[in-house]
């Protein structure tokens, strides 16, 4: 049982994503003041628009790799370790060149549905070597989390976030149309994974597990891609159904919000304070719980090949006791001293209390993070992913009935965004409970 290498691992990606996070929070300050409002918005908008391209390639596909990757390296088999990987690497590079070769052709289309003038497509034209660049950064990453070497893509992140802050400042001290810094800014999102690509690639190359001249017939490349997208189907359709559903619920919350008896303004900047200034502070905690997730899954499809399923039991544990406890300090923080953190960070005393009502969701959002990726991790993907989607399709329809209430109105929001991760965290235990009796089942024999 390593869980001392669990930890440590943990604790390295925390602090990656932490400084990854500050450097992203100062490089938004310098872009809203070279860029301004309006290229802001479009930065923005084309942001959104690249991630929903990139969620079909990055979410279920690298997890997927991540979790057969460490199965293979628990057994010692090479052969299958190098097939699995290279294959993948191949599958996920033909699907986000066909993406990125779509957005390209249409890119008038987009430009004008996006940003209401089909002039600006070379802001659409811009991200697309991004999909294909940050979907094998992505490869690359997993199997270095797979193989359990968690520093080299934790370093990869921070020098892709400073090479691209690099890029766009240097290139911004010399050019002052505004419309140019917003391109650049978008290029540098190529440039920034483009480093980090190439920064994993060297340490790749230095990998002993990785045989560099490794060939992969057509027969092993079928059954890898076969196995790695059945397992990352119904990841990538809970990502694909979340996006949706969220994108559904932004629309709707404002317009719902309004039949209440408020302004639609105010009902406007009531939803604006809820998802700028609230939801910030509401996924704090998954900075802790993304960094356990990534270690988790490999570890524990490790874990599996090997047949220890004490030493699985053990870290399923391990790692909801540490989700509970980070959880159950934000949230007390949030109660006590919410309205004072608003205040000081945002100058915004109903922002406070907003964050004070919803002050139990932390807790049960981050358990419902880990648990989804325990489920990930045994296999039981395909109910995590029913589990929230259900949970999404019913905060629509209770958002729906609920906001025009008006003793409620975006307390609505805030009970029924906390009912429903509390609801989709029981599913997600009574899942994991069933799975668990089987494994001690297996254990006994």
């Amino acid at each position: 049982m390593r869980i001392p290498n669990l930890l440590l691992s943990t604790i390295i990606l925390f602090i990656s994503n932490f400084i990854v996070r500050v450097l992203g929070f100062l490089y938004k300050i310098f872009l809203s003041k070279v860029i301004g409002d309006t290229g802001l918005g479009i930065y923005h908008m084309i942001f959104n628009f690249l991630m929903i391209c990139l969620a079909l390639t990055t979410t279920g596909i690298p997890t997927a790799l991540s979790c057969l990757v460490a199965k293979r390296k628990a057994l010692n088999d090479k052969h299958n370790t190098n097939t699995i990987f290279i294959s993948t690497l191949y599958l996920a590079f033909f699907i986000s060149f066909i993406i990125s070769l779509s957005i390209s052709f249409s890119s008038n289309y987009l430009s004008l549905k996006l940003l209401k003038n089909e002039n600006l497509n070379l802001f659409v034209l811009s991200i697309c070597p991004a999909i294909v660049i940050i979907t094998i950064s992505n490869i690359i990453r997993s199997y270095f989390y797979g193989i359990k070497k968690v520093t080299i893509p934790a370093l990869g992140q921070i020098l892709e976030q400073l090479s691209k802050i690099l890029f766009v400042f240097l290139l911004c001290m010399y050019i002052k149309d505004r419309a140019l810094t917003c391109y650049i800014a978008l290029l540098g999102i190529s440039i920034g994974e483009a480093t980090n690509v190439l920064f994993m690639t060297i340490y790749l190359y230095k990998d002993n597990d990785l045989i560099n001249k490794y060939t992969v017939n057509i027969k092993d490349f079928y059954i890898s891609s076969v196995e790695t997208i059945k397992m990352s189907l119904p990841i990538t359709c809970n990502r694909m159904s979340n996006v949706l559903l969220q994108s559904i619920s932004s629309m709707m919350v404002p317009s719902r919000l309004a039949l209440s008896g408020v302004a639609y303004t105010k009902a406007l900047s009531m939803y604006g304070i809820m998802s700028g200034m609230v939801m910030p502070f509401v996924f704090l905690p998954f900075t802790v719980g993304s960094a356990l997730v990534v270690n988790l899954i490999p570890s524990i499809s490790q874990e599996m090949a090997l047949n220890k399923y004490n030493n699985v039991l053990k870290k399923i544990n391990y790692s909801l006791l540490l989700t509970t406890g980070v959880g159950i300090l934000s949230s007390l923080l949030f109660y006590f001293f919410g309205k004072d953190i608003c205040v000081i960070v945002f100058k915004n005393e109903l922002a406070g209390d907003y964050l004070k009502a919803m002050c139990l969701a932390p807790l049960f959002l981050s358990l419902n993070q880990t648990l989804s990726g325990i489920l990930h991790a045994i296999r039981r993907e395909f109910e995590s992913s029913v589990n929230t989607i259900a949970g999404m399709i019913i905060q629509l329809v209770a958002l729906y009935f609920l906001l025009p209430i008006p003793d409620l109105n975006i307390y609505a929001y805030i009970y029924t965004m906390t009912i429903v991760s509390i609801l989709t965290c029981l599913l997600h235990i009574i899942v994991l409970i069933k799975a668990i009796k089987n494994l001690k089942v297996r254990r006994i024999r």
